[in-house]
């Protein structure tokens, strides 16, 4: 009777320790559910971070591609295209307005009738009318720019002198065109345009020295 009462006890015992074990909340071999989420989120927001780094990245590209585009367009948009020979703008003049007829003045003439050295040039037009006409279309350009202010000092000699009451008083038809021109400058280059259509041709000099 002992005998089978202490099998049952034991049976009983071995029976609580399986409840126990199978009822308990047993720990897994591996990480828990809170570490799992967090490493989770840790996972998400590296993921977040890379993404928004790459975005930033690739913003701050895309800007200065733009800005280096802006800048070349800026370039070409300042007109900094070769400027054109002086004997090409002197074409598109005559192809535009119907000038007298005009002489065009060599370097030896250049020195001894107005003191203009053709050394100092690196490119010129000087065309005059003939005695009834007070028409010029002149064109400088100075190869050196400290020589600038003596050359447009000896092309000042020749405005003057169409201003010398001798020249009014020679073309008196003409003295309005004439008192109205003026010595322009762009860069390293002058140029005294007198003729009725001044305006026009001062334009095509500019477009010209322009490039266009």
């Amino acid at each position: 009777m002992k005998k089978i009462g202490a099998k049952f006890i034991s049976a009983v015992v071995l029976a609580a320790v399986l409840l126990s074990g199978c009822g308990g909340k047993a720990e897994p071999s591996g990480q828990s559910g809170t570490e799992k989420v967090t490493e989770g989120a840790a996972e998400t927001k590296e993921a977040t971070e890379t993404k928004e780094t790459a975005e930033t990245t690739e913003t701050k590209e895309t800007t200065v591609t733009k800005e280096t585009a802006a800048q070349e367009t800026a370039t070409a948009e300042k007109g900094e295209a070769e400027p054109l020979k002086a004997a090409a703008i002197y074409e598109k003049i005559k192809s535009s307005y119907e000038l007298p007829e005009m002489y065009e003045a060599d370097d030896e003439w250049l020195m001894n009738y107005y003191g203009i050295d053709a050394a100092k040039l690196s490119d010129y037009v000087f065309a005059e009318a003939d005695e009834v006409h007070a028409d010029r279309v002149i064109i400088l350009t100075v190869a050196d720019e400290k020589d600038l202010s003596d050359v447009e000092k000896k092309l000042n000699a020749v405005l003057e002198q169409m201003n010398s009451p001798e020249m009014l008083d020679y073309l008196p038809d003409q003295a309005d065109i004439i008192k109205a021109a003026r010595i322009n400058k762009n860069a390293n280059t002058l140029y005294l345009v007198i003729s009725p259509d001044a305006k026009g041709i001062e334009e095509i000099i500019e477009n010209g020295l322009l490039g266009r």
